[in-house]
């Protein structure tokens, strides 16, 4: 997928949604395994922290590191 802003080439990766902040991962990296804690390969995204929250998921989506941007599809 090319940035709609620049089209240089997005890199694929993820959106991961567990007990660590929300961060876009590079695809076939996984997220750290101590609970509340980033991994230092990935892109944290602002987040709002809730005891509330489901675990498990995953979705696709790039970043360009150009313009500090990630992208998501939507169904």
């Amino acid at each position: 997928m090319n940035c709609p802003y620049c089209s240089k080439e997005m890199v694929e990766g993820y959106i991961y949604n567990g007990s660590q902040p929300v961060q876009w991962l590079p695809k076939g990296v996984m997220p750290s395994r101590i609970n509340f804690k980033t991994t230092d390969k990935g892109i944290t995204l602002k987040n709002k922290f809730s005891f509330f929250k489901a675990s498990g998921y995953s979705a696709e989506a790039f970043y360009c590191d150009q313009c500090n941007i990630v992208i998501a599809p939507t169904e």
